[in-house]
C-alpha cells in the first residue's frame, strides 16, 4: 500500500508559544559543526561511518567525532571476536562524557547518533537536564536514541527522531526519508499526508509530539523521562522484532497506568519483523482492538522507524494530527 500520497515541506514559522518551543534549536547553515556519538551500541563498520561523513560534507556541513568515538567497550576485553557482536561504544562514562562535549561545545550545531542498539537508558541521571536547555542543538537519532529524546523533551528541548550515520552510510547513498532529514536541518518543517487505513480513528487534535521505540520508553515509566506525563501529548510510536504478546503488553501497560488522559493522539510506524505468536493478521489488527475504543485520533501507517523508510519528526513541538475517512495529516 502506498502511504505517502505526498510530501510537502514548510518554511519553519516559530508562532506557538510552549516550553519546548521556546528551546528550539537554530536550524544548520552551511559550514556548521555536527558532532558524531556512539550514546548505544558502536557502528563497527567504518567504511559506513566514513559514506555517513561524506554524505554530511555534501550537505555543507563540518562532521566532527566525539572523542571517544568507538572506544572498545570494557565489556569486550578478552572476548574472542565472534563474541563481540554488539556492544557500547564506550564505557557510560565515555558516552556520557561525549554526549556532555556535544552538548556544551558552542560550536557544535547538531548531533547525529551512529546507531541505536541499547545502553542510552545508562545516561539516563548521568546528563543534567539544563544541559539539553542551555545551548539547544538538535539530536537526530531513533531506536535505542529514544531515551535521549525523552530526557531532553522532559527538559524543555526539542529533537529529531530520524536517519542515524549507520542509515546516511549505506552503500545506495541516501534515501528519500534522509533527504527530508537534510531539509528539516536546514529550515524546512514537514508535513505529511498519509493514506487512509482502515484502523484508524478519525478526529482532529493539537499537542506536543513525544515517543520512538515502544520498548525503550516504556522502561522510562516513573522517571522524569516518562513521555506518559507530557499533558496533552501526542505520540508516536514504533517497534521491531517484539513478539505480539510483547507490545501487547507494553500497550496495557501504557492503558493501566491512567496515563492516556494524556494523550491527545496516537501515531503508529512501522512494526518491523515483529513476530505472529497472537491471533491477528498483523500488530496493526492487535492494536485496533484497543485504539477503537478511544476517543481520539488514531494514525496508523506513518513510515517511521525501522522500516525501509524513516522519515523525521521533530519531537517536543506541538503538532497538529488530522485523520479523516480520506486519510490522515501530520503537521507541525
Amino acid at each position: 500500500m502506498k502511504r505517502i500520497l505526498t510530501l510537502i515541506f514548510l518554511l519553519s514559522v516559530a508562532t506557538m508559544r510552549t516550553m519546548a518551543q521556546d528551546k528550539a534549536p537554530d536550524f544548520l547553515k552551511e559550514g556548521d559543526k555536527v558532532a558524531i556519538i556512539s550514546p548505544s551500541y558502536h557502528l563497527k563498520d567504518t567504511v559506513k561511518l566514513a559514506r555517513a561523513m561524506d554524505v554530511l560534507r555534501s550537505w555543507g556541513l563540518e562532521p566532527v567525532k566525539a572523542p571517544n568515538l568507538n572506544t572498545p567497550s570494557p565489556l569486550e576485553e578478552g572476548l574472542t571476536p565472534d563474541r563481540k557482536k554488539n556492544y557500547y561504544g564506550g564505557s557510560t562514562l565515555e558516552r556520557t562524557a561525549d554526549l556532555l562535549w556535544a552538548l556544551n561545545d558552542p560550536e557544535i550545531k547538531a548531533i547525529i547518533c551512529e546507531r541505536g542498539g541499547y545502553g542510552a537508558i545508562h545516561l539516563l541521571n548521568m546528563i543534567p537536564r539544563r544541559a539539553w536547555t542551555d545551548n539547544p542543538k538538535w539530536l537526530v537519532g531513533y531506536s535505542d536514541i529514544t531515551t535521549l529524546h525523552a530526557m531532553a523533551n522532559a527538559s524543555g528541548a526539542q529533537t529529531i527522531h530520524g536517519n542515524m550515520c549507520g542509515d546516511l552510510g549505506r552503500t545506495e547513498g541516501p534515501d528519500e526519508a534522509s533527504e527530508a532529514l537534510r531539509e528539516l536541518l536546514f529550515g524546512k518543517m514537514p508535513e505529511y499526508h498519509l493514506d487512509s487505513c482502515e484502523f484508524n480513528n478519525q478526529g482532529k487534535a493539537k499537542g506536543i509530539l513525544v515517543g520512538g521505540n515502544m520498548i525503550t520508553f516504556a522502561a522510562l515509566a516513573g522517571t522524569y523521562a516518562d513521555i506518559m506525563d507530557n499533558e496533552g501529548c501526542i505520540i508516536f510510536i514504533e517497534e521491531i522484532e517484539e513478539s505480539m504478546h510483547a507490545i501487547d503488553r507494553l500497550f496495557n501497560m501504557l492503558l493501566i497506568s491512567g496515563k492516556m488522559s494524556n494523550v491527545k493522539g496516537l501515531i503508529f510506524g512501522d512494526f518491523t519483523d515483529c513476530g505472529k505468536d497472537l491471533p491477528y493478521e498483523s500488530v496493526y489488527e492487535m492494536l485496533y482492538q484497543y485504539t477503537k475504543d478511544l476517543d481520539i485520533p488514531v494514525c496508523f501507517g506513518f513510515p517511521g522507524g525501522h522500516g525501509k523508510l524513516n522519515y523525521p519528526l521533530v519531537f517536543g513541538r506541538k503538532v497538529k494530527l488530522k485523520v479523516t475517512k480520506d486519510g490522515a495529516t501530520i503537521s507541525y
